[in-house]
């Protein structure tokens, strides 16, 4: 009676319905995700993206392992395992899970009321299986290096699934069947990222459906949408700025599945306190059956993981309803390779420095270093990616100086030599106070004469002066060609009201991205700006973001 419960439970929490193709990865891909309450649409950075979101394969270059075996409720047994790695046209992986139960009793009812008996037939075995062929690339590949922030999957899946043995009643009750993922995931910003699934989206008509043997009855396989996100709270390129702790939030709406299953949630945290330990906790909704139809279960989750020199063991605890019982315990281990590889993939994508097409292979290029811009600083790869490409140079001494405030004669040498324009005939007196043999002074000449930057009425430039945020806004919005309003409806930033002189230019470079290192915090109008804040916000214009793209593909 336990296993033709366990068959039941299977059937009725993924398809809600009789017997029926069910998808049995909706019962669990890894521990991980099921910690994390199955929220996992936003991308997963491991191989559990084979069956989650395939384009989050593009998160980790490197070769990834999950696996996952063990008992639900006492007599289901599930295998999951995936395999990914990098090839010439991008991420491919391949991934398994099979769920079965064994020696289910047949039997059939003679006689009735009080002679009524119950004979054994004999046994029969159930079993699900499904094949995952996944591949996951950024847009980026196909579009000339444009939108390199999305990044695409699809998984084609194969189905097998039935019953053998249990004489002629179960005779013919097995089948095949195809159907495929399509995934989505975008990188809004240094700590949002979006991701859309739409799971068992083929058509019938395009081989979308499951094949019974007996009669060869056909159904196609519910579809499922899913949408939602993963937003970093705490890190280092995150809302909140740590240097050593990680937090995220994991989103996700789900919708499908049959035509009379209701919507539902996942929601799921994720802390790193150390890089060694991870503790995650979630709500995985699910639909169950009721006496007059269906609700919806709020099954808590939770779970624990290690990570330790590229191998990982993951925990988690799983509510199946309100029954005691039912609760199940998941383990995992996997590889994910290197860290430090990982997290410089990462940090591209969120800066939007994105590799052009087959540069997952191409060599890395050797850059400009400085003594005081050490590993852990939060602007250390706009400014080795300036100096490289020579747009902004250091000290004598080997230093940058990231904290030093910019000057106007600095920041307009800084503009032209990103634009690479000529200055020949340029050697000459603008101002009063920018002499023709000053090595400024070419450059002021050039920036002004592009009206990136103009003097002041009394025919100063004033070159020494150091430059404020708001000052430089006005000029960044100007060498980007940003479309910038006379006014605008909404205060940028907390300390900066939609009245405020620099408003408008400001919210032009927040919507470019250009700020996203002062994401959650106030604008600082008057603080001046800093040599580090102007390699960052540099490296988020579309010139120079191509130029670095360039760089990093080896193309110079």
């Amino acid at each position: 009676m336990r296993r033709l419960f366990s068959i039941s439970v299977i059937l009725l929490a993924v398809s809600c319905s009789a017997l029926a193709a069910i998808d049995i990865a909706e019962i669990g891909v890894g521990a991980r995700p099921l910690g994390l309450g199955k929220a996992t649409v936003g991308g997963l950075d491991d191989a559990s993206a084979i069956f989650t979101n395939p384009a989050g394969l593009v998160l980790n270059p490197n070769l990834n392992i999950i696996s996952m075996s063990g008992t639900l409720i006492n007599d289901v047994n599930y295998l999951m395992v995936g395999v990914a790695d990098t090839a010439p046209i991008g991420r491919i992986g391949i991934g398994y899970i099979n769920a079965a139960v064994s020696s289910i009793p047949i039997t059939t009812v003679t006689g009735t009321g009080s002679t009524a008996a119950v004979s054994w037939e004999s046994n029969a075995d159930y079993g699900s299986s499904i094949i995952f062929f996944t591949y996951g690339s950024q847009l980026s590949r196909f579009l000339r290096g444009n939108f390199d922030n999305v990044s695409v999957g699809a998984s084609l899946k194969y189905f097998l699934q039935g019953f053998t043995g249990g004489g002629t009643s179960l005779q013919g009750a097995t089948g095949t069947g195809m159907d495929a993922d399509l995934g989505l995931t975008w990188q809004v910003n240094s700590w949002t990222r979006l991701g859309l699934t739409f799971n068992n989206c083929l058509p019938m008509s395009a081989g979308g459906k499951f094949t019974w043997e007996k009669n060869s009855v056909e159904e196609s396989i519910p579809m499922a949408t899913r949408m939602g996100g993963t937003f970093k709270l705490l890190g280092l390129s995150a809302w909140r700025r740590h240097e050593s702790q990680d937090l995220s939030l994991n989103l996700e709406y789900e919708s499908g599945r049959g035509a009379n299953r209701p919507t539902v949630w996942h929601t799921g945290l994720e802390y790193w306190p150390i890089k060694l330990l991870a503790l995650r906790l979630g709500i995985d909704q699910k639909p169950t059956a009721t006496t007059t139809g269906t609700s919806v279960d709020n099954n808590l989750t939770a779970g624990i993981g290690l990570n330790y020199q590229a191998f990982t063991f993951d925990y988690a605890y799983h509510q199946f309803g309100d029954l005691a019982e039912n609760t199940t315990h998941f383990f995992s281990i996997g590889y994910r390779g290197p860290e430090q590889q990982i997290k410089k993939k990462l940090l591209k994508q969120v800066e939007k420095e994105t590799v052009v097409p087959l540069a997952e292979v191409a060599p890395k290029p050797t850059l400009t270093a400085f003594t005081d811009v050490s590993n852990g600083h939060w602007a250390k790869q706009p400014i080795e990616y300036l100096a490289t490409l020579g747009v902004m140079g250091g000290y004598p001494d080997k230093t940058f100086r990231p904290e030093k405030a910019l000057t106007r004669g600095e920041l307009a040498a800084l503009l032209v030599k990103a634009k690479g324009f000529d200055l020949t005939g340029a050697q000459k007196q603008v101002f009063q106070d920018v002499s023709g043999n000053s090595w400024v002074a070419p450059y002021v000449k050039v920036a002004v004469d592009r009206q990136y930057v103009k003097g002041y009425p009394d025919g100063t430039f004033q070159p020494n002066r150091k430059i404020t945020r708001a000052e430089a806004a006005t000029v960044f919005a100007k060498f980007a060609g940003l479309s910038v309003k006379s006014k605008i409806n909404s205060n940028v930033f907390p300390d900066i009201s939609k009245s405020h002189w620099a408003a408008p230019a400001i919210a032009a470079d927040q919507t470019a991205g250009m700020y996203e290192y002062l994401a959650g915090k106030d604008f600082g109008p008057n603080e001046f700006l800093a040599r580090a804040e102007a390699a960052e916000i540099l490296s988020k214009t579309p010139l120079v973001k191509e130029k670095i793209k360039k760089l990093i593909s080896g193309e110079k």
